[in-house]
């Protein structure tokens, strides 16, 4: 297809071609493309296009409505990136027996890239080198450059893949701040933590981690603050008690006598 594409979905839902960019405006078109791209180049079943795209309301005519928006998705990346309609057909938004098929190849597509970096980062960091993994893994945050088709809305599916991507991103974050741990950069992920605890008031590892910073900073009374808070919301509004780890974690920092006792 001569110039390589690039793919990007992990915020601006849009392929490229040099100069040229294709994002499609249209609702459904718009929800396709994302389907078809985080099937990770493989084949997406027709049902589970339909139940994207009209949920438990589709038309009568669901597969001639669902061809009609594969014609008109494929004609905008022809017209856009000035590539002929039939090479679209033949070599990029695929027809198959199992549903369609957006075909990646070598493009440089984000998602690829951001899996490969989370799961280098991952390795790197059980390996124990924190440097390479502190930067494989905030490499891999920076894909992400805003939410995934946030002024459309979402069918079941779609909303699954994106959840669970959300989750992942999630997981790469708490990867990197360990790591960052490790290098003794604790200072510097005082404000991060800060902001993430106000966002997951009942996630117990980021509360981890933003005590283990505080304590490390040598801020001992504001991370056992950071747990009589954490305590106190869960109490009132769950009736329950923080796990044992982070009991235990609040103990050790009650009994530490130097900073680098606390792991």
């Amino acid at each position: 297809m001569g110039t390589r594409l690039r793919i990007t979905v992990l915020g601006r839902l849009a392929v490229s071609r040099g100069m040229l960019t294709a994002a499609p405006s249209a609702p459904k078109e718009r929800k396709l493309l994302a389907m078809l791209l985080l099937g990770h180049g493989s084949p997406v079943p027709v049902r589970q296009l339909v139940d994207e795209l009209w949920g438990s309301s589709p038309p009568r005519t669901v597969r001639t409505a669902l061809q009609t928006h594969v014609l008109n998705l494929r004609g905008m990346l022809a017209r856009q990136l000035h590539i002929p309609g039939d090479r679209v057909r033949r070599e990029l938004i695929v027809t198959g027996n199992e549903g369609y098929q957006f075909r990646v190849g070598d493009a440089d597509f984000d998602l690829y890239e951001y899996h490969r970096l989370a799961k280098l980062g991952e390795s790197e960091l059980r390996a124990g080198h924190h440097l390479g993994a502190a930067e494989s893994l905030r490499t891999a945050e920076s894909l992400w450059t805003g939410p995934i088709l946030p002024d459309t809305k979402h069918g079941l599916p779609l909303q699954c893949e994106i959840t669970r991507l959300e989750l992942q991103r999630d997981m790469v974050q708490e990867l990197r701040i360990e790591s960052d741990l490790a290098l003794g950069r604790h200072r510097e992920l005082l404000s991060e933590l800060t902001a993430l605890t106000l966002a997951r008031p009942f996630d117990e590892r980021v509360h981890e981690y933003l005590m283990t910073a505080l304590y490390r900073s040598g801020r001992t009374i504001q991370a056992l603050q950071v747990f009589q808070r954490l305590r106190t919301k869960m109490a009132q509004e769950m009736g329950l008690e923080p796990s044992r780890v982070i009991q235990d974690l609040q103990r050790r920092i009650l009994g530490a006598t130097a900073y680098e006792s606390i792991p």
